[in-house]
């Protein structure tokens, strides 16, 4: 049977919203699970869940959170920023759990929950294995790239004029930019979200095991992003293209869920 618990994780000025799930059989190793960006933080997609009971039953501890400003955590979204501090004290709050074995962690990653692992797991040295699923190559290309999707040329020209004079006077009552029911300010996301370089904060990251995962219907992070990732990565890494699903891998969860664990359970 799996016990399950929430509680709360103190981050900084941020309370943490977490579950962790612990399995028969302990002390265990434990996985981290960062959601992607949504003002529902992980309670938007059923496969963050769905994941940690899996990886319970596997024999994992598992622990799942909201990121600060999203879902049912507190404090302010910092634009990727702060957020790699919360993926930071998650990993303390994991290591202080008798349940878990030391220093046998693993990180799974979706989407800017990827992306901000990245950064947060440069100097650690805990985790055995990461795991990033949707990750882009940068958010400066990745969010150009969307805006001009969703909003054509001339909403990027807007943004990136609006995102200058913000600087200067805020222009949030001008300007709705609301990315998956997130409120956000121009110039914030140009002076912290578009700095994320993921390929080159994996290229830094050595002597760390990865598995990269993108649906070929992807839109907002392409094949040629994760292609991209991959070749900046370290070996051992593992580049896993999946059929005909999206950035969430609607249709396609179980299968992605059995192929993230067969991965872990290798390492």
């Amino acid at each position: 049977m799996i016990k399950t618990e929430t509680l709360w994780i103190d981050c900084e000025k941020a309370r943490l919203y977490a579950e962790i799930y612990i399995p028969n059989q302990i002390p265990a190793a434990a996985v981290l699970i960062c959601h992607g960006m949504d003002v529902q933080g992980f309670h938007y997609l059923k496969i963050y869940r769905q994941l940690a009971k899996r990886l319970c039953e596997e024999g994992f501890v598992s622990l799942v959170f909201d990121f600060r400003g999203v879902g049912k955590s507190g404090g302010q979204f910092d634009y990727g920023f702060g957020e790699q501090q919360d993926v930071r004290c998650a990993l303390d709050y994991m290591a202080s759990r008798s349940e878990v074995i030391p220093n046998r962690f693993f990180v799974v990653g979706h989407s800017l929950g990827g992306a901000v692992s990245l950064y947060a797991l440069q100097d650690e040295t805990r985790v055995k294995g990461l795991v990033l699923w949707s990750v882009p190559k940068n958010h400066n290309y990745n969010v150009k790239k969307f805006i001009t999707r969703t909003r054509g040329k001339l909403g990027l020209y807007l943004f990136l004029f609006f995102s200058q004079i913000d600087r200067l006077v805020n222009v949030q009552r001008l300007v709705n930019l609301q990315v998956y029911g997130i409120r956000l300010r121009p110039k914030y996301v140009r002076q912290k979200l578009m700095k994320l370089e993921e390929t080159e904060a994996i290229s830094r990251l050595k002597d760390l095991p990865v598995l990269i995962v993108v649906g070929d219907s992807d839109i907002i992070v392409g094949k040629d992003e994760a292609e991209e990732v991959y070749s900046h990565a370290h070996d051992p890494k593992t580049l896993l293209v999946m059929e005909s699903t999206d950035h969430n891998y609607k249709g396609k969860e179980d299968e992605l869920v059995r192929k993230t664990i067969e991965w872990l359970k290798k390492r």
